[in-house]
């Protein structure tokens, strides 16, 4: 999701309510408050994993930690992202 597209689904929201995260699969008791929320100032790394049986997976980190162990260059893609992370602990 773009920082645009997150702030147009915000638009009829309270400004008062809480923001929460569920994870996939998680149970909606298991919703976690997002405390902090970081604007990246440094390119990430967006990794498209393709899986032989046509799964595709996207993996972020930093530029600065290399390709991912699951790397493969034949199969694989890459860019440099800018990301804003929402997270549910503080300092992460």
């Amino acid at each position: 999701m773009k920082v645009q597209d997150l702030l147009r689904h915000l638009e009829a929201a309270d400004v008062d309510a809480v923001v929460l995260y569920l994870a996939p699969y998680a149970d909606a008791s298991e919703a976690d408050e997002i405390v902090q929320v970081t604007v990246s100032n440094e390119l990430w790394t967006c990794e498209r994993h393709r899986s032989k049986d046509g799964r595709i997976d996207k993996i972020y980190h930093p530029v600065v930690g290399g390709l991912s162990l699951a790397w493969n260059e034949t199969t694989d893609q890459r860019w440099p992202e800018r990301v804003v992370i929402l997270s549910s602990t503080l300092g992460a």
